[in-house]
């Protein structure tokens, strides 16, 4: 395996968290791989992998190392990419996206979309968190905002939306359904946690003029997929992007509630990382989720 390959076996290991699914992603032996890692360790006379029972992790030299075989992997596809103005795209493509709206809806058209572009390899981090796009080497990130980012060169509307108080007819039927946001307080309202913040504060509109609603529950999480989930099962009310519950309205799972108070614009972008070159491939995604998402 020449030095290439191995910078890429470190990033897959980065990736997958484990040397079998490393090796199979670039189609080589777990022995391959195995050698491949103590290669790059041995060269770079520290230990790069943490092994434990579960899976592997880097260690800070590790974590160094990636960021830069992440680099320069993509300059050199970037580098093939700048001379070849048609033809096949090739390549890797890393993004990021929030847990729900990418298990729901990304995941199966970048499927579609690898499928027409054989050549394209992708790797998909999903976090409802904050994400350093260009210290951890990502090309791309699908976000939803309720700001808009007309201002921002980097940023690309893919499709405009709005936030929605929803609950399972179950819950409606047992709690009631609110006439104004201020009857959310005798509701079980669920909401999108981290250790740094909490949406705990619902924005409202009223003649025009903001509203913002305090509300509790008994339950809260950091993956958006779990609060839609307890949503859907009757236990409480969310308010959640007009994208991830668009399919659970239309199959009934939710019915919305105070539609005419919740006016406000939610965004969905496209945002490229700042200071990477533009490529045909990352291009190429992004207008494909434009005109499909």
């Amino acid at each position: 395996m020449d030095q290439f390959n191995l910078l890429k076996l470190m990033i897959e290991i980065a990736d997958r968290g484990s040397l079998s699914a490393a090796a199979k992603a670039l189609s080589i032996s777990p022995s391959s791989a195995t050698l491949g890692l103590q290669r790059l360790e041995d060269q770079a006379r520290r230990k790069l992998v943490l092994r434990s029972t579960r899976r592997l992790s880097l260690s800070p030299e590790g974590e160094r190392f990636v960021a830069e075989a992440r680099s320069i992997v993509g300059h050199v596809a970037d580098a093939f990419d700048a001379i070849t103005e048609s033809g096949p795209l090739s390549g890797p493509i890393k993004l990021t996206a929030t847990h729900d709206f990418g298990r729901r809806r990304l995941i199966p058209l970048i499927d579609t979309f690898m499928r027409e572009n054989t050549g394209i390899s992708v790797s998909v981090i999903l976090s409802d968190g904050v994400v350093d796009l260009a210290g951890a080497g990502f090309d791309l990130a699908i976000r939803i905002s309720g700001q808009k980012l007309v201002d921002d060169p980097d940023a690309r509307l893919l499709r405009q939306g709005t936030r929605r108080v929803c609950a399972a007819p179950a819950y409606w039927d047992r709690a009631g359904r609110p006439d104004h946001p201020r009857d959310l307080a005798r509701h079980n309202c669920m909401v999108l946690a981290r250790p740094d913040f909490s949406e705990s504060t619902w924005a409202f509109k009223e003649k025009g003029k903001p509203l913002y609603i305090r509300v509790q529950g008994d339950r809260t999480a950091s993956d958006g997929s779990a609060i839609r989930a307890w949503a859907t099962a009757g236990a409480g009310v969310i308010l959640n992007s007009s994208f991830d519950v668009v399919d659970d309205i239309e199959s009934g799972a939710l019915e919305p509630a105070l539609d005419e108070f919740t006016s406000s614009e939610v965004n969905l972008y496209a945002i490229s990382a700042k200071g990477r070159p533009a490529s045909r491939r990352v291009d190429a995604l992004i207008e494909f989720l434009h005109l499909h998402i």
